[in-house]
């Protein structure tokens, strides 16, 4: 089982915007590359989550209530707001979608699950820094669903041959056909594999609103996408299941 996830979100090493770019601007190109993903999603018929940043969430309620209507589970993504922040935009999201927000996705800053359990989300997606010292080495914590403080606590995934995570940044630069072989190996041995990836990646190089360090712009835009394509391909051609993750956890 593959649980498939997407953020929507600003780039962690690019908060401050390029000044030639306005918010207006960042916010339409978010949703370009979110509905790029959407198609690919639409052609092979898969349903996933997608994490979307609080700080711009209520910017993106039109492409939210696209995602939601086709099928696809919304989840919250915090980077740096504070638990009423949270609270406030769970709510407002869940009243425009007419459904539960059961998902929160966090990184570096983590509320306590005493506070996320009290705002009524039912699971927490931690994830790590995806940074280029990837290779030399492993994840930090658990790598398998465990409960805590009594939530559901979804942490990344990492192969058990290669010890690379199933992150954004290896999706992004680890050749296909490897990528393909860890992802069949650790399937062998564990039930489900998570796996992420950000809309911004979809953003060219040359044409970035906010700034990258140099090891994030290899194999972006189309063949960010071509690869997306690619491991859609190898999952259908394989039939490997995939799933939102609350169709898996509950």
């Amino acid at each position: 089982m593959i649980l498939l996830t997407f953020n929507i979100a600003i780039s962690e090493k690019g908060r401050e915007k390029k000044t030639n770019f306005s918010q207006s601007e960042l916010i339409s190109s978010i949703e370009g590359n979110t509905k790029i993903i959407l198609n690919l999603l639409e052609l092979h018929e898969y349903k996933a989550t997608f994490f979307v940043e609080i700080s711009i969430a209520d910017q993106l309620q039109k492409l939210l209530k696209t995602l939601s209507l086709s099928g696809h589970e919304i989840g919250l993504y915090n980077v740096d707001s504070d638990s009423e922040t949270v609270m406030k935009t769970k709510q407002n999201l869940e009243q425009i979608l007419d459904k539960p927000i059961r998902g929160l996705r966090q990184k570096s800053h983590r509320l306590p699950y005493s506070e996320i359990k009290k705002m009524e989300f039912i699971y927490v997606s931690n994830i790590e820094e995806s940074k280029i010292d990837f290779l030399w080495r492993k994840l930090t914590e658990k790598t398998e669903i465990y409960v805590e403080n009594e939530m559901t606590i979804v942490p990344e995934s990492q192969s058990p041959y290669s010890q690379l995570p199933f992150n954004d940044y290896v999706l992004q630069v680890t050749p296909m056909k490897y990528y393909e072989s860890m992802l069949l190996e650790s399937l062998k041995s564990n039930e489900y594999v998570m796996i992420y990836a950000n809309a911004w990646q979809l953003f060219s190089k040359y044409n970035l609103p906010f700034v990258l360090p140099f090891y994030k712009k290899i194999s972006l835009s189309r063949s960010f996408e071509d690869r997306l394509e690619e491991l859609f391909q190898f999952v259908d051609e394989n039939e490997i299941a995939v799933s939102r993750m609350k169709d898996y956890l509950f």
